[in-house]
C-alpha cells in the first residue's frame, strides 16, 4: 500500500530530521555562527559530489521494469568508483578553495567531510535495489538506525568539546552506517561486477535524471556559496539555520515521498491503471500540504517566543528570515512531487528544462537581491520560489492528466485550515506571540482551527485516504531475470 510506505519513509525522516535539527540546536550552544558556517558552506559540496557520482543510475535502477544482478552490480561500482575519485579531488582542493573564499578553518572541514561521499555513493545502489522493491520499512529502518547511532556520538562529541567535529563526526558515522547496512540486506541481489557497458541503457535515461538534478541542486544551494563569498561566514551561518527550517518539509516528507510515489507510479502499468495513478498523485499532494501547509505558516509567527527564549544571542537574527523563508517551504513541499511525476511518467528530458528554468530563476534571484542584505535575500527567494513552483506543478499536472480543477480540491482543505488558522492566531493576541501567555494561545487557537477545518473537509479527506489504502502494487525482484 501506498500509505504504509509513506508513512515508514515519512517517520523514518521526521527521524532523522528530528535528529539532525536537535543536534544542530546542540551544537550552537558550543559555537559561534562563524564556525557553523564552516559547514554549512561545506555541506553544498559534499552534497553536490554525491549526486554528481550518482550520474542518475539510482533513478534508473528504481525506474526500470527489470533490473539483473550483474546490472545492479555493475552500476553500483560505476558510482563508487567515480565516487572515489572525485571525494580525492575535493580533499586536494579543500586548501586552495579555503584561501580563495579567506574563511579559516574551511581546508581541514571539507577534507574530513570528503570521506563521507565515498560513503553515500555506496549506498546508493543497494538502496535503489529495496526501493524498486518498494522495501520501504527495510529502508525505514536501516536509515533510523544511522541516525540514532551516529546522534549518540554526536552528541557526546559535543559534550566532551568537540566542538564543530562533533558534527562532523555525526554526517561521516551516519553514512558509514547506511553503506554497511544496505550493502549487507541486498548482497544476494547484486553481483558487483566491473561490465560496465552493461548499464548504457540505464545511462541514458540517468543522464537526464542527473542534469535535472544538478540544476535543482544549483537552484537549492548556491545562496550558501554566494553569502558566503560576499557576507563571510556568519552570513552563512544565519541564512543556513533558516534554510534547514525551510527545508523541512522537503527532508521529513516530499523527498522521501517523491521516491515512494515515482517507485509506485512506475509499477502502475497499462490503461486500467491511468485512474488509479491520477489518484494516487492528487492523495499524495493534499496529503503532503495537509501536513506541510500549516506546519511551515505556523513558523511564521510561532517562533518568536522559542527562539527567543531558548537560542543564545547572536542567533536572534535568524527569526526574520525563518518567517520570510517558511512559506516558499510549503509551496516547494508540494512542487518536488512534479519531478518524480513527470520521471515515472518517462518524461526525464522535460524533467531537464523545468529544472533549468528553475535552477536560472533562483540564481538570478540571489543576483539580484545579496546587494541589499540577508532579509532582501529571503523575500526575493519567497516570490520566485513561490512563481517557480506553481509552473511545476501546472507542468507535472498537465504532463499527468491531471486536471487543474482536481490539483487544486486537493490542495484545498490544506489552504483553507492554514489561512483561517492563522488569522485566528494572530487576532487572538493581536500579533503580539514574544510572551510565553501568548504563544501558547497563538499556538492552541492555531491548531483548533486546523483540526476543526479539517474535520469539515472529513469528506474529501477520508476519499484521498481511501486512494492511498487501495491495494499494494506487486513489488520486482532485483534479480528477476537472472535467478537461479
Amino acid at each position: 500500500m501506498i500509505i504504509k510506505n509513506l508513512l515508514s519513509m515519512s517517520s523514518v525522516n521526521v527521524v532523522k530530521s528530528a535528529v539532525q535539527f536537535l543536534i544542530t540546536l546542540l551544537i550552537t550552544y558550543f559555537v559561534t555562527p562563524t564556525e557553523f558556517g564552516l559547514v554549512a558552506f561545506s555541506l553544498p559540496f559534499i552534497a553536490f559530489i554525491s549526486m554528481l557520482t550518482d550520474l542518475g543510475l539510482s533513478s534508473a535502477m528504481i525506474q526500470r521494469t527489470s533490473l539483473t544482478r550483474e546490472e545492479a552490480g555493475a552500476a553500483t561500482t560505476l558510482m563508487v568508483a567515480i565516487g572515489i575519485g572525485c571525494a580525492l579531488v575535493l580533499a586536494a582542493a579543500s586548501k586552495p578553495l579555503g584561501a580563495a573564499v579567506d574563511m579559516q578553518g574551511l581546508p581541514s572541514v571539507l577534507a574530513a567531510l570528503s570521506g563521507s561521499v565515498v560513503l553515500s555513493i555506496s549506498a546508493m545502489g543497494p538502496r535503489a535495489v529495496l526501493e524498486r522493491s518498494l522495501q520501504y520499512q527495510t529502508i525505514a529502518l536501516i536509515e533510523a538506525g544511522a541516525a540514532l547511532a551516529s546522534a549518540t556520538v554526536g552528541v557526546a562529541g559535543a559534550l566532551l568539546g568537540w566542538g564543530i567535529w562533533a558534527l562532523i563526526a555525526y554526517y561521516v558515522l551516519m553514512q558509514a552506517v547506511r553503506a554497511v547496512a544496505f550493502y549487507v540486506n541486498t548482497r544476494r541481489h547484486i553481483h558487483m561486477s566491473f561490465k560496465w557497458r552493461g548499464v548504457a541503457l540505464m545511462l541514458s535515461f540517468g543522464g537526464w535524471v542527473l542534469a535535472s538534478n544538478v540544476l535543482n541542486f544549483t537552484a537549492r544551494n548556491v545562496g550558501n556559496l554566494m553569502i558566503g563569498a560576499k557576507l563571510g561566514a556568519a552570513a552563512v551561518g544565519l541564512f543556513g539555520l533558516a534554510f534547514q527550517f525551510m527545508t523541512l518539509p522537503l527532508m521529513i516528507l516530499s523527498w522521501p515521498g517523491g521516491g515512494v510515489l515515482m517507485a509506485t507510479l512506475s509499477r502502475m502499468n497499462g490503461e486500467r491503471e491511468l485512474e488509479r495513478r491520477r489518484a494516487a498523485i492528487c492523495a499524495v499532494l493534499g496529503m503532503t500540504a495537509m501536513i506541510t501547509f500549516p506546519a511551515m505558516i505556523y513558523l511564521t509567527f510561532g517562533l518568536k517566543y522559542p527562539v527567543a527564549t531558548f537560542l543564545s544571542a547572536h542567533w536572534q537574527e535568524v527569526l526574520p528570515l525563518i518567517a520570510i523563508l517558511a512559506p516558499a517551504g510549503a509551496a516547494q513541499s508540494i512542487a518536488a512531487y512534479a519531478g518524480p511525476i513527470l520521471l515515472a511518467h518517462n518524461k526525464a528530458r522535460l524533467q531537464f528544462w523545468v529544472s533549468t528554468a528553475n535552477s536560472a530563476s533562483m540564481i538570478l534571484a540571489f543576483v539580484v537581491a545579496l546587494p541589499f542584505g540577508l532579509t532582501a535575500v529571503a523575500v526575493v527567494y519567497l516570490i520566485v520560489s513561490i512563481l517557480v513552483c506553481v509552473l511545476m506543478l501546472m507542468i507535472g499536472a498537465r504532463n499527468c492528466a491531471v486536471s487543474y480543477a482536481s490539483l487544486l480540491g486537493a490542495l484545498m482543505p490544506a489552504t483553507v485550515a492554514t489561512v483561517l488558522g492563522a488569522l485566528c492566531a494572530l487576532v487572538a493576541t493581536k500579533g503580539d506571540v514574544a510572551s510565553l501567555s501568548h504563544w501558547l494561545l497563538a499556538t492552541g487557537v492555531y491548531a483548533l482551527i486546523v483540526l476543526g477545518s479539517y474535520v469539515i473537509f472529513r469528506r474529501r479527506i477520508w476519499n484521498s485516504m481511501q486512494s492511498l489504502l487501495g491495494g499494494s502494487v506487486p513489488s520486482i525482484q532485483a534479480n528477476a531475470s537472472s535467478a537461479g
